[in-house]
């Protein structure tokens, strides 16, 4: 079942000061299950599904549970969809709790950034980081909803770069599908 979240809190806090440049992002990977069957289908392939996809209801990510519903992924592994630098990691206030999110860079040189919300603990705060790493795990925004992994990934546009976002919105531009991004690069990902 799908979770519904609020992120109408924007927080003003400045993005992680340490601004390297990141390892080139060849490759994605789901960022929770098995990197290797993992698909954003509810079947028994694999022990996710994406319980509410992007675009529906306005939502401007993509949340993820495991097939047996209800906190049965609560404190499950969190790992980087590909390599990057980790350029926010904080409690971003109500409504998101613990976020971390990583810049990449991909091989044409442009560059994306993956949001991990709702996060129980993060394990990682700044730094490089490479694909497939644990860098948090599936939490519950302190409370507010049901474990589940909120998952966005956005272009250099969006006017919430390296910070939190609002969620939801009937604007899209600067977000992208995180399942239709990762399913065309996730070619050669090795498991974990």
């Amino acid at each position: 079942m799908g979770i519904a979240c609020s992120h109408e809190q924007r927080s003003e806090a400045a993005p992680t000061p340490e601004r390297s440049v990141p390892d080139i992002a060849d490759r994605f990977i789901y960022p929770i299950g098995d990197a290797d069957s993992t698909t954003q289908a509810r079947d028994r392939k694999d022990a996710w599904y994406n319980a509410q996809d992007f675009g529906k209801n306005r939502h401007l990510g993509e949340d993820w549970n495991r097939n047996s519903g209800g906190n049965s992924d609560c404190g499950e592994a969190v790992r980087a969809a590909a390599n990057g630098l980790i350029t926010f990691a904080r409690d971003a206030g109500p409504g998101w709790g613990n976020v971390i999110i990583v810049t990449h860079r991909l091989p044409d040189r442009s560059e994306v950034q993956t949001l991990y919300g709702h996060l129980e603990k993060i394990e990682r705060t700044t730094g490089k980081i490479s694909i497939g790493e644990r860098i948090g795990s599936v939490g519950n925004a302190d409370g507010t909803y049901l474990c589940h992994l909120h998952f966005e990934l956005r272009e250099r546009s969006n006017r919430y770069w390296d910070t939190q976002g609002p969620g939801y919105a009937d604007d899209r531009r600067g977000w992208l599908d995180p399942s239709d991004f990762i399913d065309k690069r996730l070619k050669g990902a090795s498991p974990r």
